[in-house]
């Protein structure tokens, strides 16, 4: 029997990103969260509704919650809920406490009723079983925890990247990881004791079959698969999604659920082949969780903020005017053409061929109606659905019209807190991270979304391509160049006519990477519990609520002042675990000063610089994190006033020429002698080298945009050269995304001619190439664009 919809849940201002249940007697509970802070509780789970529920907690910092979980203290008998999100915090909130009824204003506690610190990031999964708990976080860890005095019991540091998932396999302290380094690992108690590897790509969730001789696996390459927990040996894989597997669950016949990033519920005998025995389509692009609720049914949670339980019980089937509208909004979804497998651009079939079987449960197929609409329709229980129209492909004649301009795409991007989705428009024949960084320069986003944007646009345009030497409109033009008044390249070839030097589609870059966002609270709360602990030069408590005004505001003059008279006194005399914070108020001070301030007040942009040197001289190999912290810092001061007030001096009395002063280059020297003695498996280390990257990057962007460096760049960019080779190494084996940022910025140095002409190759670059090239098309592109420099 087939799953079909049972109720519609609404209430979600953002999208649902975790979903666990409980009961009430032999009634099932539903408990959502959501990107917008908010944790609900929903009584009523097979009965559709607006209303019908109630938020049990609203995230204090207002962070996107991520992960949630059902956890009962044995001791007291509570039955509570976890929170976990952005804020790096997990919240502990009482399941049967009153929270807001909607309409109603009523108020509870934000902080919930307990709090486990522990996590520097986001905490992203949680686990309850056996009587333990486990959370896993973005930090690189996860944390099994002690829930009688609230404290971590293991910590397990090892995986390279973001651990996705986390699972407590029985109760002889054995838990299973899972992580953006493509591998999960087996640990018992703190030690790792097995490594599985199979997948290519970030592994996404997990889940312990009964019996715990078994476990299931899914990933962002699309598969999922099932492993023998003693061997390691894959079992079976399992293909069908076609993009990104996020979440997981089992129902009582022992079947699988899965959801993807393909808008996709897909249904899995175990005991039987490879091909899933229910695909069911939703009318959103992110189906990010599942939950099997005790009464069988399952619910699942979307990017379009909803919630939707299915059910094979003919007694809590939706009524048939709610499976009609469930049914034309899957219909009515606009895909593009390169979402779908199995589609030619070419001989597009009439609806004729509607009367033929699918060739397996979840296979698509395009045909052209009547009136030359072409539609998109799936194979699922035995009858084919249309699951939308197809728009936006290469081979259809359709554009869209964004502010008088056509587009191959206009996208909806739901990316700003509390705010309508932004329009985000696309042509095939552009740069995908150029366009990323315009459209979050025109929002006045944070500049760390350009990886999200970019593999939005890359997922929702996949294999989309335009004709070679044609445009939108059909005239011929240069296939590698992208008609962008962004561009560089664009703007030469139409202010004077000349064409660009090489026909590269990513150099040179020029957008700026900063640090900039922050969460006022979460600094707060670092800087009171980090004051209490100096034995000398502690705030009072009135200088930590000016500090918070500060911060609250955050004008030009608000920043002067949180660095001249707080952030200094904290790196000048606090203890050196301490003065990360001193730091971070530096770091998102710099971003809102203006240049008047800086000209104004020249000794700001020196005390930002006497702070950095200082701080590179205390850093020992395994202080990655104050290490990452500076490069932050560093990222933020470059392109502004103070930047330039601070290291940029006339080179040799012409005004008209610069170069990087005496105390810059000393910086970049001991910013090479620090990175690669850093200890790998320093806390943070990864992030660190990251942002060391970020930092060369965009020195790179200003060696082009400074007329005064650029014009003798082989003699202004020596330091900064000197520095990259020094680097090198260190950067590609830490991580690709790494070695990408400095190999744009090794690309935009040999864009302005500052390596000699007769410069051999970087062993470093070579080494990148070998080992990231083929792995993303970005950097593949980025590869190419090299060897044409």
């Amino acid at each position: 029997m087939t799953y079909k919809l049972s109720s519609t849940l609404s209430g979600h201002e953002q999208d649902v990103r975790g979903l666990a249940n409980s009961t009430i007697g032999d009634e099932p509970i539903l408990v959502s969260v959501s990107r917008d802070s908010t944790t609900r509780v929903w009584n009523h789970v097979n009965t559709s509704s607006e209303t019908d529920s109630r938020i049990l907690f609203h995230s204090p910092t207002k962070s996107f919650i991520n992960s949630v979980s059902i956890v009962k203290l044995e001791q007291s008998g509570e039955e509570l809920v976890a929170s976990g999100g952005q804020d790096a915090m997990i919240y502990l909130s009482d399941l049967y406490q009153q929270g807001v009824q909607e309409g109603e204003a009523v108020n509870f506690d934000q902080d919930g009723k307990y709090q486990l610190i522990g996590h520097e990031g986001n905490v992203c999964a949680m686990n309850f079983a056996h009587d333990e708990f486990i959370s896993s976080s973005w930090d690189g860890t996860a944390i099994v925890w002690n829930l009688q005095e609230f404290v971590p019991k293991f910590v397990l540091g090892g995986h390279d990247s973001s651990v996705w998932d986390c699972k407590i396999v029985n109760n002889k302290n054995q838990y299973l990881t899972a992580s953006a380094d493509k591998s999960i690992r087996l640990w018992q108690g703190d030690h790792e004791i097995q490594k599985f590897l199979g997948h290519t790509d970030v592994v996404r969730k997990l889940l312990v079959l009964p019996g715990g001789e078994r476990f299931v696996s899914s990933a962002n390459d699309g598969t999922i698969k099932i492993w023998d927990l003693q061997t390691g040996r894959i079992l079976k894989t399992l293909f069908g999604h076609d993009s990104f597997v996020y979440d997981l669950a089992l129902l009582p016949n022992g079947n699988l659920v899965s959801t993807g990033e393909d808008r996709t519920v897909r249904i899995w005998d175990l005991s039987k082949g490879e091909q899933a025995v229910q695909v069911i389509t939703l009318p959103c692009i992110s189906v990010w969780c599942v939950t099997m609720l005790p009464n069988g049914d399952f619910a699942v949670g979307g990017s379009d903020n909803q919630i939707r339980v299915f059910t094979q019980d003919p007694a809590r089937v939706a009524p048939q005017d709610e499976l009609k509208a469930f049914t034309e909004a899957v219909q009515s979804s606009s895909i593009s053409e390169q979402s779908l497998d199995d589609l030619k651009k070419t001989d597009i079939p009439g609806i004729e061929a509607l009367s033929k079987p699918g060739k397996q449960e979840g296979s698509t197929i395009m045909v052209k109606t009547a009136d030359g609409t072409i539609e998109a329709h799936q194979w699922s229980g035995g009858e084919w659905h249309k699951i939308g129209d197809v728009v936006g492909g290469a081979s259809s004649t359709k554009k869209q019209t964004y502010e008088g301009q056509e587009y191959d795409y206009v996208f909806d991007v739901d990316i700003k807190d509390g705010e309508p989705p932004l329009k985000l428009p696309y042509n095939l024949n552009q740069n995908p991270y150029t366009v990323a960084e315009k459209f979050l320069a025109d929002n006045e986003l944070p500049s760390s979304y350009t990886d999200e944007v970019v593999w939005f646009l890359e997922t929702n345009t996949a294999g989309a391509k335009l004709s070679e030497g044609t445009t939108e409109n059909n005239q011929a033009q240069s296939p590698a160049l992208a008609n962008d008044p962004y561009s560089d390249a664009y703007a030469r070839q139409h202010s004077s006519g000349e064409q660009p030097q090489v026909a590269t589609s990513i150099i040179p870059e020029t957008q700026f990477i900063s640090y900039k966002e922050f969460k006022k609270d979460t600094i707060l709360n670092g800087l009171k519990k980090l004051n209490q602990s100096q034995e000398t030069s502690q705030f009072t408590e009135e200088e930590i609520s000016t500090i918070s005004g500060l911060i609250s505001n955050l004008s030009s003059g608000d920043a002067v002042e949180l660095i001249l008279n707080y952030a200094t006194k904290i790196i000048s005399s606090w203890n050196t675990s301490s003065k990360l914070i001193g730091f971070d108020l530096i770091r998102i001070a710099l971003g809102k000063i203006t240049a008047h301030d800086f000209l104004g007040q020249e000794s700001v942009a020196q005390t930002v610089s006497n702070s950095i040197e200082s701080g590179l001289e205390i850093i020992d190999s395994s202080n990655a994190t104050l290490f990452m912290m500076i490069m932050k810092v560093l990222a933020n001061f470059i392109g502004g006033a103070g930047f330039i007030q601070a290291y940029i001096d006339p080179f040799e009395g012409d005004s008209t020429r610069y170069i990087y002063n005496a105390t810059f280059q000393k910086i970049l020297h001991e910013i090479g002698q620090k990175a690669t003695a850093l200890d790998s498996s320093a806390k943070l280390y990864a992030a660190a080298i990251t942002a060391l990257a970020s930092f060369v990057y965009d020195l790179s962007t200003v060696q082009i945009k400074t007329t005064g460096l650029n014009s003798h760049s082989e003699t202004s960019a020596a330091p900064v050269l000197d520095l990259v080779a020094k680097i090198g190494d260190t950067v590609v084996k830490s991580s690709g995304e790494a070695g990408y940022r400095l190999a744009i910025a090794y690309g935009n140095f040999k864009y302005i001619k500052a390596y000699p002409t007769n410069a051999p190759p970087s062993q470093w670059l070579n080494k990148w190439n070998e080992l990231y090239a083929s792995k993303e098309q970005r950097f593949n592109d980025l590869a190419r664009d090299l060897t044409l420099l």
